[in-house]
């Protein structure tokens, strides 16, 4: 049956066009939903009404993850969670956490048009704020969910205009308190990244996700005039950190199976003619090799200290995310590669080099992810784009999966 039974693709990208529809602003082209925002609200009410409409039991936690159930033969076993997340980037495409959750809500869909009974409960999944940018850290629903960040802590957790994580999951009406238990979660997502494209991949099989370091740094110099004062008496917050950077990039070029990114950068005072004597800033590292994880972390913090040193600047420094590079259970990646093969879809096996939900509930379940190409590698903008026969794809190999853990 698995390899017969298909998802309804008109309905999924009809599904996905209306809830690309929430979150748009003028003057940008794509979607911005940022976590627990009004938005973001809206796009919850809309699933969550979908969810009622196919007769689901809904549930929201003490973060604000939300759960559709569809019960099983055996009720007292715990259901299959399939699911993403709904928040966005800003100015983010269509795709990127929305067709997780869409996808999943569409097997729970074709499933009850088929009048199949699954032996275990089977349902929807949608986490709040996997993508970080208005609160920290990312991926804070299923974070909490398992355990690896304190809720009263992260109920503190302020957003740029002072907003905490508990005030706004009580202005959107989905600060709950009641959870759901999976047996086992399945997440699809597009790649965001460009390799099954350029490889010709229908499916990618994902045996794990990346380690995730987050700094924020700040390197504190001295003000000056930029025309009166030579280069060997300043004490230049900017070019401490554009040697930092350069420095760091070059240690992650060599060892070839890592990356770096500085992707925030304030100076202070800012102004054309004076030489700033702040440097605020954020630094991202990331390897799927456990050594080398372990190890460019060190060598961050490590390269830090040196240059600040050696030009007289004083460093500030806080890690914001130390998220372990994930390897999926043999087993769960096994069954992904399974379901796409027996569909006749091309695969490849690969990690994730984007953090995901999965990759915490990964400690608390067995867990897998399916991924479809991105055209070109483009996410986190407008440009965004998959083909409608990968989503459909993914979708299908999502449905099998789901029916194979639930049982029928």
């Amino acid at each position: 049956m698995n390899g017969k039974l298909s998802i309804n693709l008109t309905r999924l990208t009809d599904s996905i066009a209306e809830m690309g529809r929430i979150g748009r602003r003028p003057g940008l082209r794509g979607v911005t939903r940022l976590a627990l925002s009004e938005e973001d609200g809206e796009a919850r009410d809309l699933l969550v009404h979908w969810m009622k409409d196919e007769g689901l039991r809904v549930s929201v936690d003490s973060i604000g993850n939300v759960f559709g159930v569809r019960e099983g033969s055996d009720p007292g076993l715990r259901p299959v969670i399939m699911g993403s997340h709904l928040d966005t980037v800003i100015d983010a495409g269509v795709y990127d956490g929305a067709y997780g959750v869409l996808s999943a809500l569409e097997v729970v869909r074709r499933i009850k048009e088929e009048r199949i009974k699954t032996k275990r409960p089977i349902g929807v999944g949608c986490f709040t704020n996997e993508e970080g940018v208005r609160f920290q850290p990312d991926m804070m629903g299923s974070l909490v969910k398992t355990g690896g960040y304190p809720l009263d802590k992260v109920y503190t957790h302020k957003d740029d205009e002072g907003v905490t994580v508990r005030e706004a999951l009580e202005g959107i009406g989905y600060l709950g308190s009641a959870g759901v238990d999976p047996e086992a979660y399945f997440e699809l997502h597009v790649e965001q990244g460009p390799v099954l494209h350029r490889r010709g991949a229908q499916i990618g099989v994902v045996e794990g996700v990346q380690g995730i370091a987050w700094w924020r740094m700040r390197l504190h110099g001295e003000a000056n005039h930029a025309g009166t004062t030579p280069l060997d008496m300043r004490r230049d917050a900017m070019a401490g950190a554009a040697e930092l950077y350069t420095r760091l990039l070059g240690s992650v070029t060599r060892c070839g199976n890592a990356v770096c990114t500085m992707g925030k950068l304030r100076l202070e005072p800012g102004a054309i003619n004076v030489v700033p004597r702040l440097a605020d800033f954020t630094v991202d590292y990331r390897s799927y090799d456990d050594a080398t994880f372990r190890e460019g972390k060190a060598e961050v913090e490590r390269t830090a200290g040196e240059v600040a040193e050696r030009r007289g600047l004083r460093l500030e420094k806080e890690m914001t995310a130390n998220f372990q590079p994930v390897h999926f259970r043999p087993e769960m990646v096994d069954v992904v590669e399974g379901e796409a093969r027996g569909r006749g879809y091309s695969t490849l096996r690969l990690p994730s080099g984007a953090g995901h939900d999965a990759q915490f509930m990964h400690t608390a379940c067995p867990t897998a992810m399916i991924f479809v190409p991105s055209v070109n590698g483009v996410s986190h903008s407008p440009d965004e784009y998959s083909e409608p026969e990968d989503l459909e794809r993914g979708a299908n190999v999502l449905l099998g999966c789901a029916l194979a853990r639930a049982g029928v």
